[in-house]
């Protein structure tokens, strides 16, 4: 995703009830995640809400997998494609669901993207409210290769709009050494600070905000001098 995923508007009011969570599960080579599953369709839950497969619901993933093959031979390479679909339908269409279903299909073909957390990550922030889980999904992905720059801006971010802004600020300050030019990533990291009762930290943090999309952080500017004083 590109910088501007960073800004997302993320829906963090909860639309549907509460996810039943089991145990950790193994959903690609040395990888495990917590078992939970939500009140939608199998494809638009991450890891197809954990569904039990029956001999048709596996030949109808072959089917996929070498339909998609046929186009793109490299299945990483297809994967990556599929994840770039379901980035556009979450960041540009707003449609979760339809990014989820993208993410499962690149999870079908190459279930150790790092990016495929990461975007299941922001499916269980943005529509199931599911902070948690979408914190060990993010954290799972950062472990995996090659994960996206905006990684840890992205958690950070959903960490501080879900109102743990001591868990958000290493992630911040983490993105900020990364991409020391963005200006969202320190406007974001002064809140959390500020939020954390620190306001003479806040207040320096914010004095260095500066950089690429500064123009997008004038109305959070205005809004902590209202707040800090400063």
């Amino acid at each position: 995703m590109r910088k501007c995923a960073a800004v997302f508007l993320w829906l963090l009011a909860a639309l549907l009830p509460g996810a039943a969570q089991g145990q950790k599960v193994e959903v690609a080579p040395g990888v495990s995640v917590s078992r939970r599953k939500y009140q939608v369709p199998e494809n638009e839950a991450p890891f197809f809400n954990f569904a039990q497969k029956n001999e048709a619901y596996k030949a109808a993933d072959r089917q996929f997998i070498n339909g998609v093959l046929t186009q793109v031979p490299d299945r990483a390479k297809a994967a990556r494609l599929s994840i770039a679909d379901g980035d556009r339908a979450l960041l540009e269409g707003d449609d979760a669901g339809t990014a989820a279903k993208r993410y499962n299909q690149a999870y079908l073909l190459d279930p150790q993207q790092s990016e495929i957390y990461h975007g299941f990550a922001m499916v269980l922030a943005v529509r199931f409210n599911d902070i948690d889980y979408a914190d060990e999904l993010f954290r799972v992905a950062a472990r995996l290769k090659s994960p996206k720059p905006n990684l840890k801006a992205d958690h950070g971010r959903m960490l501080l709009l879900a109102g743990r802004p001591a868990d958000a600020k290493p992630l911040l300050e983490q993105a900020i050494q990364d991409t020391p030019d963005w200006a969202v990533l320190r406007m974001n990291l002064a809140w959390a600070v500020l939020q954390t009762g620190d306001k003479e930290e806040a207040c320096r943090l914010k004095a260095l905000v500066k950089g690429v999309d500064l123009d997008k952080v004038e109305t959070d500017l205005a809004m902590f001098k209202q707040k800090a004083g400063c």
